[in-house]
């Protein structure tokens, strides 16, 4: 239950346009990995974090632009 509220925590913050210096640095960390997976379904948000729009984690099936403004832990350990 508690990664369902940090998702909706980022979904706001998507919704809101709220995007911090350190989202951006995990949005370029998140960019470079290979468990970053594009799905078309999700290219519809429009986004300031355009390098991740649209993709999603395979480690734990989040959408980046959700999940790097979750205030949860990257399931890689990247950030």
């Amino acid at each position: 239950m508690e990664r369902i509220s940090k998702i909706i925590k980022g979904w706001y913050r998507v919704a809101n346009g709220k995007t911090t210096k350190e989202d951006k640095r995990k949005a370029d960390i998140c960019n470079e990995c290979e468990f970053a997976n594009y799905k078309n379904y999700l290219d519809f948000v429009d986004d300031e974090l355009k390098n991740v729009k649209g993709f999603v984690c395979e480690l734990c099936d989040c959408p980046l632009i959700a999940k790097i403004r979750s205030g949860d832990e990257c399931p890689a350990n990247k950030w």
